[in-house]
């Protein structure tokens, strides 16, 4: 009464139970078995099929597996699903997708030791980058420690020894390397001190007898060897706690641009460096620098570049020695008549030095492909400040 008709004989052979030995019967073609109830089925196959709770819950699971594959089945089939899949995927073509960020800043696990932070993000995108594209869309300000020399030693922990360093004659002095060290530490204690920092060490590879390490990156791996002095543990809100959660280490937002040759291509690259990283320009910039240089970045790089006097701030430091200093102070001014004559640096004298600085051909990198609308400022070459459009 309970026989599956419509099968072929062989088959039903095949599901009958063998013939033959003590406590066997043979069964009648027509007893067909039961797959999912693992019995013979006839009009006692409740009695013959896998007693207890655990035969109830797998033919329960088998079913359900059925009823799950037919419902796909038959929905693939509909005109309903087509239209579903066709809609999904054009959403994801042309609706950016958010990045979220959590407590494991880009795969850095916050507990990790310093020594495990990120290695330096190397520039040279194509195209202007989209903030919804940009790696680091949430940082707002940009924290600028120029560079001066290059580490040529093994130890990164010993940099406050000079012979670690490959300096010019006229860098040579007690402590000098020391006040390079100050640079650093100075920077990453502001950027400590402000969550919606990112802080950039500027500098390229100027010394062709130093090798082609850049001086950003000899920053860089050097502050990481002095594990960021401290600043590099724990993690907290940004702003008033309703953006993404930002790590209050130092090691998260300490990035590298190295492609600069001059006081001038320090601010300029970094600010097409920070575009890189936020995809937007940043909304107050801090440079940390030598205290005799001041004058040259307020007045004369920062106009240049036509930025905001209200969005600009300099923290100076002093020189190696007092009498460095007194060198240093002296040595500027001609410097400054040199900007004042040629803001852009492209004459002779202030070309030759951009030049010697070049060793290895890199010159200014991609930045005026990944900066498309500073292509124009990039290349201006005149006395007259330029009078073109401007992010800000």
């Amino acid at each position: 009464g309970t026989a599956v008709t419509g099968l072929p004989a062989a088959r039903a052979m095949m599901f009958s139970r063998p013939s033959g030995g003590r406590g066997h019967v043979s069964q009648p073609p027509h007893r067909r078995y039961d797959i999912e109830g693992a019995s013979v089925r006839d009009d006692n196959s409740k009695t013959r099929r896998t007693r207890g709770a655990s035969g109830f819950v797998a033919r329960l699971i088998v079913r359900a597996n059925w009823a799950v594959v037919s419902w796909v089945l038959r929905a693939a089939r509909a005109r309903w699903c087509t239209s579903l899949l066709i809609v999904w995927a054009l959403y994801r073509e042309v609706v950016p997708s958010t990045r979220s960020y959590s407590r494991r800043v880009h795969g850095l696990d916050m507990k990790q030791d310093a020594q495990h932070a990120p290695a330096p993000v190397v520039g040279g995108s194509k195209g202007l980058t989209k903030p919804n594209e940009a790696p680091y869309p949430y940082l707002q300000d940009l924290i600028l420690v120029c560079g001066h020399a290059v580490f040529v030693g093994t130890d990164h922990a010993n940099a406050g020894d000079e012979k670690n360093w490959f300096l010019e004659e006229y860098q040579k002095a007690d402590g000098q390397a020391v006040a390079l060290l100050e640079h650093m530490r100075v920077g990453v204690e502001l950027a400590s001190k402000n969550r919606d920092a990112l802080l950039l060490f500027s500098g390229g590879a100027t010394r062709k007898n130093a090798g082609s390490v850049s001086e950003a990156v000899s920053y860089w791996q050097v502050s990481r060897a002095q594990k960021w002095w401290g600043h590099d543990e724990g993690e907290g809100m940004s702003g008033d706690g309703s953006g993404p959660v930002i790590s209050a280490r130092v090691s998260t937002r300490a990035f590298t641009e190295t492609h600069a040759r001059d006081s001038l291509e320090n601010l300029l690259f970094s600010i097409a460096r920070f575009r890189e990283l936020t995809g937007k320009v940043p909304q107050t910039i801090t440079v940390v620098g030598y205290e005799f240089k001041r004058a040259r970045f307020e007045t004369q790089h920062r106009a240049a570049l036509r930025w905001p006097a209200g969005k600009f701030s300099y923290k100076g430091l002093p020189a190696a020695s007092p009498a460095r200093e007194k060198q240093s102070a002296a040595d500027e001014v001609l410097v400054r008549k040199q900007f004042e004559k040629d803001p852009y640096a492209c004459a002779e004298t202030l070309l030759g030095k951009r030049k010697t600085r070049d060793p290895f051909v890199v010159g200014k990198g991609s930045y005026d492909t990944s900066n498309p609308d500073l292509a124009a400022l990039f290349s201006w070459c005149d006395e007259k400040t330029f009078d073109g459009d401007l992010p800000w």
